[in-house]
């Protein structure tokens, strides 16, 4: 089978499942290709716009809340809908897909949700074409599309939350996350054991995951110090110039504070395992780590498409979403001074009812589109 997974190229957290995807299929034989969905429309100035964008919006998340919060209706979506069948998007469509000629699309960002089911059928092109909804809790109104073939959704929350919104019932599907295979096949190793690997001392450590754009602020680590607290620290994510700066002025000003800074690694889960808990703006791929992991996290910039994630952590008890630094000081505080916080959070990971497999994704996406040619 030929599949195509489209991401858009504003932050990691689009590529990432598009990519764990792609390698279940082509790892069992199949045909899948990892693709800009911006390239597919032969749109650049989209492309670089969504990028640029989304990096400006996270140096200002409230902005980011704002802006998305107002952008977020049917009307939008119409908009985005009738940009996609103009003549030159239509044109460089056609051409990709009558060179690869993929058995199905699957789009990890709700923009191919909306743009591609219309655009296909005006050129009379008959596949079907799947939505995975990465923010895993939830889906914009601007996403739902009634023309998708199917929507998919990691969480149970995210099913009742697209339904809510107008996505048609028949249409939602709850499947596996898709766990990039180096964490999914890692052999489990003990937190000790990681620390030494990674060169890290064997204390309480905070991971400050800095997200795939590497934008963030070192606030919790000035008042980590104010409150008097040596926790070993250890940044990841590929640095932007103003947080690389920033954390150097940090490191002046305290240089007896263990802070390591590996910048963009490729094997955040020894990361994860080495740490005691996550901090930062977490978006769904680290958080979905830290939980196959089990490792809690506080996500401190809640970004608009990420609401729900408050509301899996209330209804779960596995993380916080705290944007007020002293508040995640004190989190931090409790978790360092009872260890039974964090170990009674640990055994709840384990009975949440999500399913973290590519393989079983990828099973799930070839049943669907026989079952769709089938009806053909």
């Amino acid at each position: 089978m030929r599949g195509a997974m489209l991401y858009v190229n504003a932050g990691k957290g689009h590529y990432i499942p598009a990519k764990a995807l792609a390698e279940s299929f082509n790892n069992a034989g199949h045909n899948a290709i990892v693709e800009d969905l911006f390239v597919v429309m032969g749109t650049p100035f989209w492309e670089w716009f969504c990028k640029y964008d989304w990096r400006f919006l996270l140096h200002h998340p409230t902005l980011e809340g704002v802006a998305h919060r107002c952008t977020d209706t049917r009307l939008s979506s119409t908009l985005i809908k009738m940009v996609g069948q103009t003549k030159g998007h239509l044109s460089s469509l056609e051409h990709w897909y009558r060179k690869f000629k993929p058995d199905f699309i699957l789009s990890t960002n709700f923009i191919g949700g909306i743009i591609l089911p219309a655009a296909l059928k005006k050129l009379g092109i008959n596949i079907p074409v799947y939505q995975y909804a990465a923010d895993v809790f939830d889906t914009p109104v601007s996403g739902v599309n009634k023309d998708l073939t199917k929507m998919y959704l990691p969480t149970e929350l995210g099913c009742r939350n697209a339904i809510r919104k107008g996505q048609p019932e028949e249409t939602v599907s709850l499947c596996p996350f898709p766990l990039q295979s180096y964490i999914k096949n890692y052999k489990p190793i003990t937190k000790e054991e990681a620390r030494r690997k990674l060169g890290l001392k064997d204390k309480f450590t905070v991971l400050f995951a800095l997200g795939g754009e590497g934008i963030g602020k070192p606030n919790f680590l000035y008042k980590m110090v104010d409150q008097g607290y040596n926790w070993q620290i250890v940044a990841i994510g590929g640095m932007s110039r103003s947080t690389n700066e920033a954390f150097d002025r940090f490191c002046q000003a305290y240089p007896y504070i263990d802070f390591h800074r590996p910048g963009f690694v490729s094997n955040v889960n020894e990361y994860l395992i080495a740490s005691d808990i996550q901090i930062g703006k977490a978006g769904a791929n680290a958080l979905m780590e830290s939980i196959y992991l089990h490792r809690p996290c506080i996500i401190s910039d809640l970004l608009y498409a990420a609401h729900a994630t408050r509301l899996f952590f209330a209804e779960n008890e596995v993380g916080w979403c705290e944007g007020k630094v002293s508040k995640q000081v004190s989190i931090v505080e409790s978790c360092y001074n009872n260890a039974a916080v964090l170990g009674d959070m640990a055994a709840r990971y384990s009975s949440l009812p999500i399913e973290f497999d590519s393989d079983k994704f990828m099973e799930q996406i070839i049943a669907d589109t026989n079952a769709f040619y089938a009806k053909a």
